[in-house]
């Protein structure tokens, strides 16, 4: 079952997002619960909000979206901002629900595009592929701690 988050589980989603951020960036960030709360929390406060994947009354995993405006365009977009799903629970297509769940709401609110980050290695990114997602651009980034950067 697909349903939006309580509040109850969206502090509870919040909690247990402190502890897969490494995880679900793809090794770019490491956990921290006041992390979590940094990122996600002022999401929330502007009107994003929770789609939960519930199994025997348990979350089993969640998407979380919202609105943005894209400033090339000047125009409001979807947004796509994370999605999770319990490792017990994977390969058993919730993760392309929760999606399919998140696009439909999306598309009902008028929205003509959505968007969505994923971090490169993210073996998400296959999903959001075949639901039609395309590459728009790419985040580049030089770390001077990196050997290469330093003999610049």
């Amino acid at each position: 079952m697909i349903r939006r988050a309580t509040e109850q589980e969206t502090n509870t989603i919040l909690q247990m997002t402190g502890h897969i951020i490494q995880e679900s960036t793809a090794g770019y960030a490491t956990n921290g619960s006041q992390k979590a709360y940094q990122m996600f929390a002022p999401l929330l406060q502007n009107g994003a909000y929770y789609l939960v994947a519930i199994q025997n009354q348990r979350v089993i995993g969640w998407i979380m979206l919202g609105q943005d405006r894209n400033p090339l365009t000047n125009e409001y977009v979807g947004s796509l901002l994370d999605l999770y799903v319990l490792l017990p629970y994977r390969k058993q297509r919730i993760g392309d629900t929760l999606m399919k769940a998140a696009i439909n709401e999306l598309k009902q609110q008028g929205f003509r595009v959505i968007q969505l980050n994923v971090f490169a290695g993210n073996t998400a990114k296959s999903i959001y592929e075949k639901l039609g997602f395309k590459d728009v651009a790419h985040l580049m980034e030089l770390r001077f701690t990196d050997t290469h950067a330093t003999q610049i």
